[in-house]
């Protein structure tokens, strides 16, 4: 017997990993899915448009029958109840079935970043009581958020956030006393805050830590918000919140995160000193005013202050003021910091991004610059007034990237000031990536330092007092994108290196000193250029036809050099030119990331004046080949330009007429074809061109009678003149077999006269036609002015609006005499 017990334990042993290795086969081929939820799961996915196969695994076949290993599904170890949803980035389309409902045991769902197409987010989710974790941001959800999600009282994070909510936040929402999170931000809530935050009256108060209703409409004076005693993060921005923060409403000593900017506050500053641990405030973009306090000072965990645009605040502290907090970022652009600089940010040794541009510092830029943090990744001081030579200084060879500056590196802009000195300093760094030094006083060579400089994408040297020829280690910018060199005293051409550029979208080296001929390698290498501006410089020769091949070109002006030969007739490849107006601005959607308005934009001659376009640069579309020494025909298929808004080919040599069709230009603003050599009539089109604002066709040799109608009777004689054979308004010449016109009563050799198409034929009126008007005026008038006068009412409304029409009929009365009075005098 005791034999047979040890050959059992014997046989045990041996088989336990046999059995143990079959038992985990059967556990994998075993099917844990509930067929139920399944089911619910597939009626789910049925109801969805899946165009990119992301609910591929998800199926009736054999090898797909286990949900619990579907994509985006989790189930519960233990009883295998579908506890989890993530379908987050799936780009799904179509609606949620009411098949959820079966998965009550389901505690995290999240159907963000897809496409419900407007539809409202179901009430029925409300029902789903075991649920924690929701979100459904981004998914073009519409309508009020329903009540119904009151009842997830288990719930702990929410977010309904990039949708299009309407309405407020439903009362049943204070009842979630377990709620941590709250996200309703880019929505379009609207009404007064104080009735939205009562409805988060309640249990809602005890735990909530993160609340964020920022980019709605919601509007009225600021609220208490000390109520919600556990709340970390605080985002209001992007409202219509108005009035003064009253010191107590604030009074949140757990919160780490307050952004309050973009919305209308007023008043100081609150004391936020309660909030000890308060690392990021954000207050920019409001009507704050009056001094900081040094209160401030104490916010020692404080890393991000943004106190920018607000205009009327002064943070001018004493000279020997030193905070207890060491920043990273900081902005205070546009605050009001004395003519000196700050000498406190001389202790701010951990700065990574400075913002002190528009803030009135007159002081000279050695005085602090000579201590800049080596830690600095962006610089922004534009806007000032600061002078002297730039100070040598050097930036860190590098940082880990941090959210606020996006994918760019290091950024150094201080534009509009009185800087100078040279722009050697420059060559001290490789990983550039914005340059805008544009607009001081910057004088020398700028260094062929170029060669590694493989991040940079913007450079704005412009308006400064630069000379020499443009650096050949340029052509190694393979990612810079903008280049504006304008109102320098550079020489030479563009170096042959450039053709490597690939990437430019805006060449702006007008009003300088380069010479040579315009290359043709700009048309192949260039392909990415919207702007290319060689304006005023010494280029000659004729035009490239490669020119044509810049397809997406919106900006081409080559005026005021010496350039010869016809224009190109090739004009209609500027395809981008044939493509009516771009509703979005140059550089399309703007970047998260805060790059200086002063590199989207453009120098032009408008209408007779140089503008600076900035932002929208992308909504004009304009030629201008003025001012040259151009010979031949107005190609024809300039017509073919529908988008343009400006065409400046004025003080050249061209002849022939203006295209018949050029009112086929609808959206043109500007026209200027003054001071060359057309012939022929002016087409009665031009008066189309309802936008037409400023045209110039003076001194050419045109002739026949001037269209005028619609907007043609806007422009006066200066428009004209200069062109022998024009006749008729507004010239002082009339067209031959036009009548005399000197009055309506006026004979000549005892005949009656016409006295122009302003006028009616008068010669049908006899006495006899006098009586019956006569009667019929008094009849009518008593019958209407009668009854207004015994009605209060009526009369009130009558008299307002005979005032209106009294003050339009009389300037209206007033333009005509002056055309008519004109008219005569000049017969």
């Amino acid at each position: 017997m005791k034999c047979f017990h040890i050959l059992l334990l014997v046989v045990v042993t041996t088989l336990r990993p046999i059995l143990a290795h079959s038992s985990k086969v059967n556990n994998t081929n075993t099917i844990r899915c509930l067929e139920k939820e399944r089911r619910a799961l597939l009626d789910i996915k049925g109801n969805l448009v899946d165009t990119h196969g992301r609910l591929s695994s998800w199926g009736d076949q054999e090898n797909k029958r286990d949900c619990c290993k579907w994509k985006g599904v989790h189930c519960h170890n233990q009883s295998n109840h579908v506890t989890q949803l993530d379908l987050v980035y799936y780009l799904l389309r179509g609606k949620i079935s009411t098949s959820l409902l079966e998965l009550q045991h389901i505690r995290y769902l999240d159907l963000s970043e897809n496409d419900f197409e407007y539809a409202p987010v179901p009430e029925f989710i409300g029902s789903l009581t075991k649920l924690r974790y929701l979100k459904l941001s981004n998914s073009n959800f519409s309508g009020p958020i329903p009540h119904q999600i009151g009842n997830l009282v288990s719930l702990e994070y929410l977010d309904l956030s990039r949708n299009d909510l309407k309405g407020g936040i439903p009362k049943q929402f204070g009842n979630l006393s377990n709620l941590i999170n709250l996200n309703v931000n880019e929505n379009n809530l609207s009404g007064d805050i104080h009735e939205l935050m009562s409805n988060l009256f309640g249990p809602i108060e005890k735990k909530l830590e993160n609340l964020d209703l920022s980019m709605n409409g919601i509007s009225g004076l600021f609220p208490n918000m000390s109520r919600f005693s556990s709340l970390s993060t605080l985002d209001l921005h992007g409202n219509q919140l108005s009035g003064p923060i009253r010191e107590d409403y604030l009074r949140l000593p757990n919160l780490t995160s307050l952004e309050l900017s973009s919305n209308r506050i007023i008043g100081p500053v609150p004391d936020l000193s309660v909030s000890s641990s308060l690392e990021y405030l954000y207050l920019s973009n409001n009507m704050f005013n009056g001094t900081l306090t040094q209160s401030i000072a104490r916010l020692s965990q404080l890393l991000e202050l943004d106190l920018s645009k607000n205009k009327f605040l002064e943070v001018d502290f004493s000279r020997d003021w030193t905070p207890d907090f060491i920043l990273e970022y900081l902005d205070l652009s546009f605050c009001k910091l004395g003519k000196y600089f700050p000498t406190w940010l001389k202790t701010q040794t951990e700065l990574l991004f400075i913002d002190i541009s528009g803030t009135g510092i007159s002081d000279t830029i050695s005085s602090w610059f000579g201590s800049i943090p080596s830690t600095l990744m962006y610089l922004n001081a534009s806007n000032n007034q600061m002078h002297g030579s730039f100070p040598n200084f050097s930036f860190s060879s590098g940082h880990p990237l941090l959210p606020y500056l996006g994918s760019y590196r290091r950024v150094l802009d201080l534009s509009r000031n009185k800087i100078s000195g040279s722009v050697n300093f420059l060559c001290d760094i490789t990983d550039w990536q914005l340059l805008d030094l544009s607009d001081n006083l910057f004088s020398g060579q700028i260094p062929d330092c170029f060669a590694n400089f493989e991040m940079l994408r913007h450079v704005n040297l412009a308006n400064n007092h630069l000379s020499g020829e443009i650096p050949y280690s340029f052509g190694s910018l393979s990612a810079l994108t903008l280049l504006h060199l304008r109102n320098n005293s550079l020489s030479g051409g563009l170096p042959t290196s450039m053709r490597n550029c690939t990437s430019l979208e805006m060449i702006d080296v007008g009003d300088n000193r380069l010479t040579g001929k315009i290359p043709a390698w700009i048309g192949d290498s260039f392909s990415e250029v919207r702007i290319l501006i060689l304006s005023s410089n010494g280029f000659h020769g004729s035009m490239p036809l490669n020119l044509c091949r810049l397809a997406n070109l919106q900006i081409l002006d080559i005026s005021s050099n010496k350039m010869s030969g016809a224009i190109p007739e090739c004009l209609q490849d500027f395809i981008a030119m044939t493509e009516k107006q771009n509703p979005y601005p140059f550089w399309g959607p703007k970047e998260t990331f805060p790059v200086t308005q002063m590199l989207e934009n453009a120098y032009l001659m408008w209408k007779g004046k140089e503008v600076r376009y900035i932002n929208y640069v992308g909504l004009v579309k304009l030629i201008d080949f003025s001012n040259n020494e151009l010979v031949g025909k107005i190609p024809s298929n300039v017509t073919k330009l529908v988008g343009l808004v400006g065409l400046n080919i004025s003080r050249n040599n061209l002849v022939g007429p203006i295209p018949s069709d050029t009112g086929d230009l609808q959206f043109l603003n500007f026209l200027d074809l003054s001071r060359n050599r057309l012939s022929g009539s002016i087409p009665s089109s031009l008066c189309d061109l309802s936008h037409l604002g400023l045209l110039d066709l003076s001194y050419n040799n045109l002739s026949g009678r001037i269209p005028l109608s619609n907007q043609g009777l806007t422009f006066d004689e200066s428009t004209f003149e200069g062109n022998v054979g024009l006749r008729g308004l507004p010239l002082n010449k009339s067209c031959p077999g036009d009548k005399s016109h000197q009055g309506p009563n006026s004979r000549v050799d005892g005949s009656d006269v016409e006295t122009g198409d302003e006028f009616e034929d008068a010669r049908f009126i006899t006495d006899g036609f006098y009586i019956p008007l006569g009667l019929g005026f008094v009849v009518g008038f008593w019958g209407i002015f009668g009854t207004i006068l015994l009605n209060k009412t009526f009369r009130y409304v009558f008299f307002e609006s005979w005032n209106t029409i009294n003050d339009l009929v009389f300037v209206k009365t007033e333009l005509t005499k002056a055309r008519l009075r004109r008219y005569f005098q000049n017969q």
